[in-house]
């Protein structure tokens, strides 16, 4: 920066006036006769003091500031497979953390425990007479054969096949009976599953439908959301400048609350997936630094770039409806302006396309 120191002279006009005055008493009365006189002083005007600045090369760049959140990736939708029921208990709420297996919420009827508990003891009692049967049938064949063969009674081994005629008439009736209860066992668990949300993996609710307690199911409807806490990212909404980042390339990110208050590297994560956020990891400085979910930063984001140009402090530069100037110092110290073109802006620096030579110097105020 350079300053500049104007001297300028002005002349200030002083007027005295004397006034004489003549009176004749003759009879009649005379006129007034004025006389001005003028004098001329010069002085001399206070300095003013220009702040300079010269045309250098550098380099522009055009950048923007994405507000992100650390949130997770992934996240599950979920919904009542059936209709017309009525959601009697929701045990989360958005911003809960839950661990895979949780109970989040339940329909109306979904505590069937005790049907499901007799029907799971008729099947077992069923299934152990139903063993029985085998095991005393064995035990009668064979008890019969030794007294045929010992001759220690009658001889039984013509009734076998009634035997087991009559065994496999109860056989058929235990295997009905185990049949119809696991079907009806079946059918309750299903219903019971049917009628109660749980939590498909560690993660925070993310999405809680409003009045969901005590309003009426609608199948397939998504009523929570939850996002899996395993993968976690910094994101944003904001897509108005996505076309400006590429794959692979390396960002500086400021995350500016939570644990982890630093300045890191960060790159885009999936861009194939971008459709309603981006997404980004943190490519260096993140070894061993904790995260939490809603913890922003700010990434910058390059938008374009120009390299050894001319620039000037933006300070400089001007604009009148949409023409740029700068102001600089003539020889007798006063100021002009002088027309410029303007390229890219950015990073508090301006680049001069044309109108200026490298080491020109302007106002900068």
């Amino acid at each position: 920066m350079y300053r500049l120191k104007k001297r300028m002279k002005t002349k200030t006009l002083f007027l005295a006036a004397g006034l004489a005055l003549t009176v004749a008493f003759s009879g009649c009365t005379q006129g007034v006769e004025e006389e001005e006189n003028r004098v001329i002083v010069e002085q001399e005007a206070p300095e003013v003091d220009y702040k300079l600045a010269a045309v250098v090369r550098g380099d522009v760049i055009s950048s923007t500031p994405l507000r992100c959140t650390y949130t997770q990736y992934n996240g599950a939708n979920l919904s009542f497979p059936v209709s017309g029921k009525l959601v009697s208990k929701v045990y989360v709420k958005d911003g809960d953390t839950v661990a895979r297996g949780t109970l989040l919420a339940e329909l109306s009827g979904g505590s069937r425990e005790d049907e499901i508990e007799q029907l799971e003891y008729q099947i077992a009692r069923n299934e152990m007479l139903l063993a029985q049967i085998d095991d005393n049938e064995n035990y009668e064949i064979s008890r019969r054969w030794l007294v045929r063969i010992y001759g220690r009674g009658m001889d039984q081994t013509g009734d076998i096949e009634n035997l087991q005629a009559q065994n496999n008439l109860q056989r058929q009736d235990y295997t009905d009976a185990i049949s119809l209860d696991q079907r009806q066992l079946d059918q309750i668990k299903r219903e019971v599953r049917q009628s109660k949300l749980y939590a498909p993996f560690e993660g925070t609710v993310s999405i809680v439908k409003k009045n969901l307690e005590g309003s009426t199911s609608v199948r397939d409807e998504v009523v929570m959301q939850v996002k899996d806490n395993s993968e976690c990212f910094f994101s944003t909404k904001i897509m108005t400048n996505r076309d400006a980042v590429k794959e692979g390339q390396q960002l500086e990110m400021s995350v500016v609350s939570g644990p982890g208050k630093g300045t890191y590297l960060v790159e885009p994560y999936h861009m194939d997936e971008w459709t309603d956020q981006m997404f980004f990891s943190i490519a260096e400085g993140g070894e061993g630094v904790i995260f939490n979910t809603g913890d922003t930063g700010t990434v910058t984001l390059i938008l374009d770039t120009r390299t050894n140009v001319l620039t000037l402090p933006i300070e400089a530069v001007h604009d009148a409806d949409g023409k740029w100037y700068v102001y600089v110092a003539n020889d007798e110290g006063t100021r002009e302006v002088k027309w410029i073109e303007v390229g890219l802006t950015g990073g508090g620096f301006a680049e001069i396309v044309s109108g200026l030579e490298e080491g020109e110097k302007v106002i900068l105020r």
